[in-house]
């Protein structure tokens, strides 16, 4: 059973609830998403440098603020859930956190793409790593936000 059919079953539960939940299941996929981010950053600037015709060190810097933004919104929902929130807040608020974490898929798909025999060791896994870590980061998001389901 994936993380979005394991949590979608909540979807019917009031905000607040759902957002407590979301709080508590994002913690792993983004400390996940995190440590993948650091290896990135952590890799040789030398081999890196190639990557993206040169471009790699800009994507990182994306990858990086949205991250921030994303880890921060993350953080904000207990003060939402905290309040009388209706389902059209936690709308906006799953649009608010869909916003970074867009920026951190689409990073994640451009570099797992890469095909360079001059990879740095570990890249591969790596960038496999932050591509499954983000999509359990939007399993969790769309379980319990999306008014449609979707299908896997």
């Amino acid at each position: 059973m994936s993380l979005y059919q394991r949590l979608r079953p909540l979807y019917h539960r009031s905000p607040q609830e759902r957002i407590q939940v979301m709080q508590a299941e994002l913690a792993a996929p983004l400390d996940a998403t995190r440590r993948a981010l650091d290896r990135l950053l952590q890799l040789d600037a030398e081999q890196t440098a190639p990557l993206m015709r040169g471009r790699y060190d800009e994507l990182l810097d994306v990858l990086r603020d949205s991250m921030a933004r994303l880890e921060t919104l993350v953080a904000e929902g207990s003060a939402r859930a905290d309040g009388s929130i209706s389902d059209r807040d936690l709308h906006v608020y799953r649009h608010d956190l869909l916003t970074p974490l867009g920026n951190v898929r689409g990073v994640a798909r451009l570099l797992v793409r890469i095909n360079s025999p001059d990879l740095p060791p570990g890249f591969t896994q790596v960038t496999r790593d932050l591509d499954d870590a983000s999509r359990d980061v939007l399993d969790v998001i769309d379980a319990l936000t999306a008014s449609q389901e979707r299908t896997e």
